[in-house]
């Protein structure tokens, strides 16, 4: 099936320009509907699924231009179903990342119909984004996809109310590392390294582009309050409560005669935004220990022009733990073991951890105890908080003579990194 068979659902709230680019979406795609003032993420999705009346169905941001290719490009057979959500990486035009933030997603309408995310999060449960593979609760089961191929750009900073909601989301929502969680002094250290990543490059990239300055007000504060804040993390899907911040604080405390935006009206002191930036920054570094770097404008603009289209090691990791576990997806060791290169290929420590289980394990096509036991040494180098634990086992195992001293250590240092299976009764990785 081609993406262009799919009905395509533009989704909008109260962005200004959205009128203009859903009118740029329908001339490449003249069928493409819209979802237009319903607050609430999780509404809104069920709403484009309401209005899709289809089987499948993609959403595309409002904040967000698709290229004409999209429309030829192929969906595998075997991702059609009714858990898997498939994405394809935007471009985000302020600083260069390309992941599934702004992305093109392909729904199937029965996860949308049965997930229970954002403002429609159990009571009890806190809920910051689609939780699509992590069936917390009732919230939602389902997995991600992520296909390559880049087929639009996604563009966050129109007026400078939007750009700051954009980073402020993405800054608090990534300095949780995927879950609700505050590590406060350790948040550099407990932070998954993509995520970390994603954390410096949103707050470091895009003094050059409009309004790029409060992209990184945003996302440095997003992350502060994040890890520091006692308040409600879950304010960060509430449009209303980002309203009432803007208009009630920011707006007033940043006013100025020094720029203006030219679709709001909205004026602003330039020195007094930059001076407020950089002091966030030494926040992040006083109180959390995380260095984000000053890059100005010349130096973000050579560095956003030279990041390329990736396919994201982190999604083709879990790609290959779906196609390892037989999760969702038939169970096909050829093919998680070739996701799991990829991140090898990244370093990424989660891919050498899962690659040594498969052939600690005998799960891969060819077990080979040496490569189990060299890249659980890498992930234990790359401070994967699973592997100490999974290494000692495989030298108990395996290695018997090891001295016993070091598998303590090992189990130690998975400890201290987070993971302990034995009290817990069986927590695996």
């Amino acid at each position: 099936m081609k993406t262009g068979d799919l009905p395509i659902v533009f989704l909008s709230l109260d962005e200004p320009w959205a009128d203009s680019f859903f009118a740029d979406l329908q001339r490449h795609f003249p069928k493409a509907l819209r979802v237009h003032g319903v607050r609430g993420l999780d509404a809104c999705h069920k709403a484009a699924a309401k209005a899709a009346g289809t089987r499948w169905f993609v959403t595309v941001d409002c904040d967000t231009l698709v290229h004409p290719d999209f429309a030829e490009v192929d969906i595998p057979q075997e991702f059609l179903n009714d858990t898997c959500r498939i994405e394809w990486s935007s471009r985000n035009g302020v600083n260069g990342l390309s992941y599934g933030n702004g992305s093109l997603k392909c729904w199937p309408a029965r996860l949308v119909e049965r997930m229970r995310t954002h403002e429609a999060a159990p009571s009890g449960q806190r809920s910051i984004d689609h939780d699509i593979g992590k069936a917390r609760g009732e919230i939602a089961t389902g997995q991600r996809i992520l296909l390559p191929g880049m087929h639009s750009t996604t563009h966050p900073a129109q007026t400078p109310f939007h750009a700051f909601r954009c980073g402020f989301r993405e800054g608090a929502r990534l300095a949780l590392g995927g879950d609700v969680v505050r590590f406060g002094k350790g948040f550099s250290e407990r932070l998954p390294s993509w995520h970390r990543q994603r954390v410096v490059a949103w707050s470091s990239l895009g003094r050059h582009a409009p309004n790029g300055i409060w992209v990184l007000y945003g996302a440095r504060l997003g992350v502060l309050m994040a890890q520091l804040g006692d308040w409600d993390v879950t304010s960060i899907n509430d449009y209303r409560w980002f309203n009432a911040l803007w208009e009630d604080i920011l707006a007033p405390r940043f006013a100025g005669r020094s720029a203006v935006c030219e679709m709001t009206g909205f004026r602003w002191d330039v020195e007094r935004i930059e001076d407020e930036t950089r002091g966030l920054a030494q926040r992040l570094q006083d109180e959390l220990a995380f260095d984000v770097p000053e890059v100005e404008a010349a130096a973000s603009r050579f560095i956003v022009g030279h990041l390329h289209e990736n396919r994201s090691p982190s999604m083709m990791d879990i790609l290959g733990v779906l196609f390892d576990k037989g999760r969702d997806l038939p169970r096909d060791p050829v093919r998680a073991e070739e996701n799991f290169e990829i991140g090898v290929a990244y370093n990424l420590a989660s891919s050498h951890n899962n690659l040594a289980r498969m052939h600690h394990l005998g799960r891969s096509p060819a077990p080979d105890r040496t490569k189990a036991l060299y890249h659980y040494e890498r992930a234990v180098e790359l401070e994967d908080r699973f592997a100490p634990w999974h290494l000692a086992n495989y030298l108990s195992e395996m290695e018997p003579d090891t001295d016993p001293s070091r598998i303590a250590m090992l189990k130690d240092l998975a400890r201290s990194r987070g993971f302990d299976p034995e009290p817990a009764g069986g927590q695996q990785g």
